[in-house]
């Protein structure tokens, strides 16, 4: 029945991005909402690895209820990853990427664009920096189920897997670093940022840990039964702790642009935060951090499943308008509905799906991966 769900809503989103695509809608919104799942639910998988790794480095003991299917949601996404870049790269590189056909309207020429900034150079960066991650990824993998097979080794596989997991996590932030680039800078003309990837990377981070737990939620132990008290109060501590280093990155971020007070680089900042986006903006504010902070800090919402699985949503719907507001905004006033158009909806839960599939199959695939510690 699960299974039938998601192929129909995969088969939705596929269907009418095709359809409205051939029928004469704005092709650049379209290319921009794919985009906006594709940056989401790529950050919100690609952290369940480096959630491992965090607590591994950490020696935490509770952590390792999610530390292992957090690997997993990892792994299982590679394809779905791969595919949507490439569906990106093909079809609407030309509507995104105002680099790939410049012209006087942005201030360029074909021979004043940076060399970085070309078609090639874009699909090879992005395909190497993601197969360098991945691949890091599974062999902490292989080499994670060594150690609990109790497999005989002529190594001190701890230290391994502590050095392994140091690496993970730097080549997350050189594939994160490049997807902040091209999807948050470099769709800007004249635009730039020193903090903004270390601000996309601390959302990605925020917004995954609330997505992982969720997935745990769903797939182990039939419902969440086997989080405990422990578990539970632990995230929420983890969860409070990311909720006061996103707002601070993200006071950062806003408060050098602004503080610069140069127009090329505040028009496009202060675009995402009013006019027709006052109104996402501020649900992006309460999301990710007015309601989770209030939430949080009351032991009683952290001791329970139900209030903590409803303040890690609120976190991940707050991520996901994170990714809506970096992008849209570049192309659109925000005065026409693309957020709630049924190829708006269509796409995001098709990307949803498209996740939940990833890790069933994977799971299929892989049955002794689903037994996991406690």
């Amino acid at each position: 029945m699960l299974l039938g769900i998601l192929i129909i809503l995969i088969l939705n989103g596929v269907i009418s991005f095709a359809y409205t695509l051939m029928n004469g809608a704005e092709a650049t919104t379209l290319w921009a909402m794919l985009a906006v799942n594709f940056v989401f639910y790529l950050g919100m998988t690609q952290t369940g690895i480096i959630f491992s790794a965090i607590m591994r480095i950490a020696k935490s003991e509770w952590g390792r209820y999610f530390s292992k299917f957090g690997v997993i949601l990892t792994l299982s996404f590679i394809p779905v990853a791969f595919i949507t870049f490439l569906i990106i790269y093909i079809g609407g590189t030309e509507n995104l990427f105002y680099w790939a056909s410049p012209s006087p309207l942005h201030g360029h020429d074909a021979g004043h664009v940076s060399p970085w900034l070309g078609k090639g150079l874009f699909l090879w960066r992005t395909v190497i920096t993601m197969a360098v991650f991945y691949i890091m990824s599974y062999i902490y993998f292989r080499t994670s189920r060594i150690e609990e097979n109790g497999e005989r080794v002529s190594y001190d596989i701890e230290k391994r897997l502590n050095l392994m997991a140091g690496f993970v996590m730097v080549f997350y932030i050189i594939a994160n670093t490049n997807v902040a680039w091209d999807f948050g800078m470099m769709i800007i003309p004249h635009w730039e940022s020193t903090i903004f990837p270390a601000y996309f990377w601390v959302g990605n981070v925020f917004g995954g840990t609330a997505f992982l737990f969720l997935m745990a939620r769903l797939f182990l132990s039939g419902g969440g039964k086997g989080i405990g008290k422990e578990h539970l109060d632990s995230m929420g501590k983890v969860l409070l702790g990311f909720t006061l280093l996103w707002i601070y990155m993200f006071w950062s971020q806003h408060i050098v642009i602004w503080y610069s007070d140069l127009p090329n680089l505040t028009g496009p900042l202060f675009k995402q935060m009013r006019g027709n986006y006052t109104g996402i903006f501020s649900i992006m504010i309460l999301a990710l951090f007015i309601l989770p902070f209030f939430m949080l800090i009351f032991r009683r919402i952290k001791l329970s499943l139900s209030g903590l699985s409803i303040t890690a949503c609120i976190i991940c719907i707050g991520t996901w308008t994170t990714r809506y507001l970096m992008i849209l905004p570049v192309f659109k006033n925000g005065g026409e509905p693309v957020l709630t158009t049924w190829t708006g909806v269509s796409l995001t839960l098709a990307g949803l799906a498209a996740t939940l599939l990833s890790v069933l199959l994977f799971l299929r695939l892989f049955p002794k991966t689903t037994t996991i510690q406690k």
